[in-house]
């Protein structure tokens, strides 16, 4: 069944609970703050659910789409109540149970359509970084977390593709959790067969879903690490597993396994870059070591991996406790923290947009 309609039929029975559940209040009259408490416990419930989504345990993976409809119905509930509270009070009305959940309902379907579009249209972000270590201009693409099969239609991962391969970028770097646990075999090489004929090349690092590691939560492993890696190289996709590759004369690539791989992971100090005078970027999924990254000799770190929250607030939560999204300064050394592709797990996202990065790196004496 069509993932969009997947999750409208979620979002209705979310809808549903959330009537039932206040219908017991519909007659009884609350002193102001003790409203005000009931309207904060429902926005508190929603960012809760929300961070259950993104960041819980991946046992609760088979009710992840109740939590995420029931986050939608909460949040947009509690505004709409706050502000028909808001309404009545300066008008000295009396508080109508079915106007304000009229308006709770109206909310949800704004907040609903809102969602599901932004997780559903896919553009560029333009990035400019100039360095002396370059002799010559360059354009490198960086697109992570596309996560296929999982939030949008194929249709729009074909077009994002195909948009990417008009730009003829000097290289491509697909930065992990391209495919994820809920990806089907046939879904992971139609993928990667997009990227076949590239007249550029094309680079993959891991992220923390690509090879399944979980699958058991989203009805077993449909591919094996091996068979992916194989669709890869198969498209002319040079897989990099802290290995380096030489872009340009003046430009390089690290890309750094993902951090979840634990003892399969190099350590920084292990790595020894080639051509310090080189302008080096390096590529890892998760935006967590970008000081130890530097030792290297990074130059400019991309990584994605965040959604940049996904679900609002929890990009303000997330840039409250470490990096989520845009670029992020260390010396001379800049990180670029992308939102992503796509999203996790259903068609929703109220937290910025699907973004590819499309970096154009000069040398720094073109700016003087």
């Amino acid at each position: 069944m069509n993932v969009i309609l997947v999750f409208i039929l979620w979002f209705l029975a979310a809808e549903a609970l959330l009537t039932a559940a206040q219908l017991p209040l519909r007659k009884k009259s609350f002193r102001p703050a003790a409203r005000v408490g009931l309207i904060a416990a429902k926005a508190v419930a929603a960012v809760a659910l929300a961070a259950l989504v993104m960041a819980g345990p991946v046992q609760l993976r088979a009710v992840q789409p109740l939590m995420m409809a029931l986050y939608a119905a909460l949040l947009a509930d509690a505004v709409a109540d706050a502000l028909c509270s808001a309404y009545f009070a300066l008008r000295e009305k009396q508080r109508r149970f079915i106007v304000v959940k009229a308006a709770g309902l109206a909310a949800g379907l704004l907040f609903f359509v809102y969602g599901v579009v932004n997780m559903q249209v896919v553009t560029p972000r333009y990035h400019t970084y100039t360095s002396p270590k370059l002799t010559e201009e360059h354009t490198v693409v960086f697109m992570a977390d596309l996560h296929v099969g999982s939030a949008q239609p194929f249709r729009v991962t074909e077009k994002t593709v195909a948009a990417i391969r008009a730009l003829r970028p000097d290289a491509t770097i697909l930065g992990g959790d391209i495919v994820d646990d809920y990806t089907t075999k046939e879904e992971m090489e139609a993928a990667f067969r997009l990227f076949a004929g590239f007249e550029t090349p094309v680079y993959y690092l891991y992220g923390n879903h690509d090879r399944q590691g979980h699958a058991e939560y989203a009805g077993g492993r449909k591919f094996s690490p091996q068979e992916l890696e194989a669709a890869m190289t198969a498209n002319g996709v040079t897989v990099l597993k802290d290995g380096f590759a030489e872009i340009a004369p003046d430009l390089l690539l690290l890309g750094r396994e993902d951090i979840t791989e634990g003892e399969g992971r190099a350590k920084i100090e292990a790595l020894t870059n080639p051509s310090p005078e080189k302008y080096l970027i390096v590529a890892d999924h998760q935006p967590v070591q970008f000081r130890e990254n530097m030792a290297v000799g990074a130059d400019l770190q991309l990584s994605g991996h965040t959604h940049a929250g996904q679900l609002f607030p929890l990009g303000l939560l997330y840039a409250a406790i470490g990096y989520c999204y845009g670029d992020y300064t260390e010396g001379d050394a800049v990180m670029n923290v992308s939102a992503g592709a796509c999203g996790w797990r259903m068609p929703f996202r109220t937290q910025a947009g699907c973004h590819y990065e499309v970096i154009t790196l000069r040398p720094a004496q073109e700016d003087q």
